[in-house]
């Protein structure tokens, strides 16, 4: 009984001392504890303190406090030459509601003593949430690839040209080359360590680069491996020109190797404004002018110059009627991006092409690296497998015209099918391959008659009327067949003559009697 009298008054001491401690706390606590709404004192975003404010207070702080982190700059040196943006440039942002939500949350989730406690805690020591800002790689590796790499120095092939007759060839430079991946990677990790830098420095990843064709290389291209020329008519201004404008456009080309080389590609557009002129075309079987008729010429004289020097044809077409400037087998049409003459370089030293006009010729000379055998010789051989006769006349009757009046609007064409032969005769044997097939559809002599009706003869004692025209109706001279003879003999190949040669817009290839809407012009014979 004395021992419980005398832990009594140690007992009430502890209860009296821990309601004393409580209150202090109930007391110290009510003055610190934050509002709801608000965050307590001791909270920072990076360098910002947040202490006291609202979400929304601190929302638009931190915002100011990001579009100033945005303002910082990148800068990536590229051998001595510096490219900068702004990291606002570079997509630069932060997710600012978890780190508010997080902030409110202190000094107010747990009991009264845990949240006085860490409200305590946060007053000494300060509570910061870093502000993780975020760019976009993509935009990164972008400016990298766009900005930067401009600033390397572009190595520079040499040249091949011809001066008075003679190829001459430029020096070549070397380069530099921009590793976009390693700049990237040395930029991204710049951006992770020096975040206290207003202006973050990176050092771009650059190596040299060689020239694809360095003199040495170029100077190789000194041989002539095949020429080829064809005649044409000078005294046809308009085709005159195409040709002229076609072989300038193409000349001095440098197909570098394994570059493909396309001829549609070199001498389009085919308008006005590029040189061209409307001269004759075929249609449909019909001799039409057509803006740059007779650039077929040209491609066909490459072609044999091409064939000559045994490059990789990649793609040739004959024409749907046969030409006269060269033999079946040996043309090659261009007509809108269906028809194309392209040859591939398939050695290892530049192809450089020559060509031109001079006195109704059009020519053209394939340079590159002479590898065959001096005793190599290649021939080439057109054989037409059948002839093909043109038909009956097709007869259009113009009733404006006499019954009397008839006009050959275009002779025959007399088709063929054909095939060109490869002959390489080395080393005393001679090697006989097939290069082609061609196939020329006939067309029939275009006939235009009158079809006016006759005049009544007139009765006795009444006085004639007067005719619709006072002279008689001559018959027009018929215009010149697009094939060698002036009427479709049934000869096994049209010999080759001078005359110019239209290109031909069809409808469709090689169909009289298609209706779809026009295809872009393709060469064709006169």
């Amino acid at each position: 009984m004395r021992q419980k009298q005398r832990f009594l008054p140690a007992f009430l001491v502890i209860i009296i001392m821990g309601i004393l401690i409580a209150s202090y706390v109930i007391a110290a606590y009510a003055m610190v504890k934050p509002e709801s709404d608000r965050i307590c004192k001791g909270v920072y975003a990076d360098e910002v303190d947040l202490g006291g404010m609202t979400a929304d207070e601190a929302r638009s702080v931190l915002n100011e406090h990001i579009a100033k982190l945005a303002q910082r700059t990148l800068t990536v040196d590229v051998n001595g030459k510096t490219v900068t943006t702004t990291l606002a440039g570079l997509g630069y942002a932060s997710e600012l509601d978890p780190v508010i939500e997080e902030a409110l949350k202190i000094g107010k989730e747990g009991n009264l003593f845990t949240n006085y406690a860490q409200i305590k805690e946060v007053a000494s020591e300060h509570k910061v949430f870093s502000l993780a800002g975020n760019y976009s790689e993509e935009k990164l590796k972008e400016f990298i690839e766009k900005k930067c790499t401009k600033k390397c120095t572009k190595a520079k092939n040499s040249s091949i040209r011809m001066e008075n007759g003679s190829l001459v060839y430029t020096k070549s430079r070397k380069g530099e080359k921009l590793d976009v991946d390693a700049t990237m990677e040395l930029a991204k990790k710049a951006l992770e360590e020096q975040t206290e830098a207003a202006d973050v420095q990176v050092q771009a990843v650059v190596t040299k680069k060689e020239p694809a064709i360095s003199k040495k290389l170029a100077s190789r291209c000194k041989d002539e491996l095949g020429r080829f020329s064809t005649s044409f008519n000078a005294g046809n201004i308009s085709r005159s020109k195409n040709v002229e404008n076609a072989a300038r456009l193409i000349n001095g080309a440098v197909v570098y190797p394994g570059e493909t080389f396309s001829v549609h590609d070199a001498i389009s557009p085919m308008t006005e404004e590029n040189g061209y002129y409307a001269a004759p075309s075929y249609s449909n079987g019909e001799v039409v002018d057509s803006i740059g008729g007779g650039v077929c010429q040209v491609s066909t004289t490459l072609y044999n110059a091409l064939l000559l020097a045994e490059l990789e044809i990649v793609e040739r077409s004959p024409h749907s009627m046969v030409v006269t400037y060269v033999k079946p087998s040996m043309d090659a049409a261009i007509a809108g991006d269906y028809k194309d003459l392209k040859f591939r370089n398939n050695t290892d030293v530049p192809v450089y092409i020559e060509g031109g006009t001079v006195s109704g010729s059009v020519y053209f000379h394939v340079y590159g690296e002479e590898t065959r055998s001096p005793d190599r010789k290649v021939e080439y051989e057109s054989e037409t497998l059948e002839t093909i006769q043109p038909g009956e006349d097709k007869i259009t009757y113009d009733k404006t015209k006499p019954a009397s009046f008839t006009q050959v609007t275009q002779e025959a064409h007399i088709g063929y099918k054909a095939v060109l032969w490869k002959i390489v005769t080395e080393n005393g044997e001679s090697k006989k391959t097939q290069v082609n097939s061609s196939t020329y559809k006939a067309e029939p002599r275009y006939v235009t008659k009158g079809g006016a009706k006759a005049t009544a003869t007139p009765k006795p004692g009444e006085t004639p009327k007067p005719a619709a025209s006072s002279k008689p109706a001559k018959t027009p001279k018929a215009t010149k067949a697009p094939t060698a003879t002036k009427e479709p003999k049934a000869t096994p190949v049209p010999k080759q003559t001078e005359a110019p040669e239209p290109d031909e817009p069809s409808k469709e290839p090689d169909s009289p009697l298609a209706t779809a809407a026009p295809i872009p012009a393709e060469d064709g014979g006169q």
